[in-house]
């Protein structure tokens, strides 16, 4: 997905909270969509204080860099980090470090980074497991893991996979993370002139259980995106294998199903003539009322 405006923004957001410093990896370079006097003038509506002292470079993509988009060498050092590297499979790329990240990292980058951003590189990426265990071992302890953003619903083809903000929120803690941001975005897609600039990105704060009524067909037609941040905690790691919550919080601690006694014959239940088409049209008069979704956290 790159860094458009809203990425940008909800990096400047992280970036107040919990000030960035250090080293930086990326997965994959990032394609940064603003120019530096777009990015100075949402950092002064958003009031995050950029460093002045960078040198301003343009992207490595050359289409970009007609526009006068910064590089993500740039962008980065001006959001705080002191080191900006990336890695890709691809040599065109011209990344810091090159290899497959399906496989595991190499031992020397173990701990180097201080902060870890997937730019929604990880859905490209077959192995999810080894994927994520590449993530905890490259950030040091206390150091961060920023998925900005991953696509979920909506996003065909994009990707091997669409993930659900259910994911971070039952990976991380059980293998004792702190989950810092879980956010699950709506956005319009847009590209103009060889940019993406989505005009709408709406967010929400992600807690198990707000999206249960719209699990099918419940977002519309936009695509969305997971947010998430992740601090790694003294003994944290990469390998225990979570149970989604929804189901663990439905059968734990319930009794075991005990079967009904054999009958010989079945009957159909008996409902009304046309229950099932008034249920239809039902629901369908919902969807025409709009989507009831929780309290937005914000828009960017």
């Amino acid at each position: 997905m790159g860094i458009p405006r809203p990425v940008a923004r909800l990096l400047m957001e992280e970036g107040r909270q919990r000030p960035f410093s250090g080293r930086l990896l990326q997965l994959g370079r990032g394609y940064v969509y603003l120019t530096w006097e777009e990015l100075a003038a949402w950092a002064r509506r958003d009031g995050f204080a950029l460093r002045r002292d960078v040198a301003v470079t343009l992207s490595h993509e050359p289409g970009l860099a007609a526009l006068g988009c910064l590089s993500d060498e740039t962008f980065f050092r001006a959001l705080g980090f002191d080191e900006v590297e990336s890695c890709d499979l691809f040599a065109a790329e011209s990344p810091t470090w090159q290899f497959d990240f399906n496989l595991p990292i190499p031992d020397e980058l173990a701990g180097r980074f201080d902060v870890v951003l997937d730019p929604g590189s990880l859905v490209h990426l077959f192995d999810q497991r080894q994927a994520f265990r590449n993530l905890a071992r490259l950030v040091r302890e206390g150091g961060r893991v920023i998925h900005g953003t991953d696509p979920s619903s909506n996003n065909v083809d994009v990707g091997f996979y669409m993930l659900s903000p259910t994911l971070f929120a039952d990976l991380y803690p059980a293998n004792g993370w702190r989950l810092e941001e879980l956010l699950f975005c709506l956005y319009e897609p847009l590209w103009h002139r060889g940019r993406f600039v989505p005009p709408v990105w709406d967010a929400w704060r992600y807690a198990p259980g707000i999206f249960d009524h719209l699990r099918w067909q419940g977002f519309g037609a936009r695509p969305a995106a997971v947010w998430a941040v992740a601090t790694r905690l003294p003994g944290a790691g990469m390998e225990i294998l979570p149970v989604q919550g929804s189901y663990r919080r439905m059968y734990e601690g319930a009794s075991p199903a005990v079967a009904a006694p054999p009958v010989a014959t079945a009957a159909p239940p008996r409902e009304l003539p046309g229950a099932l088409a008034l249920k239809r049209a039902a629901r369908r008069l919902r969807r025409l009322g709009g989507t009831r979704l929780p309290p937005r956290h914000g828009r960017y």
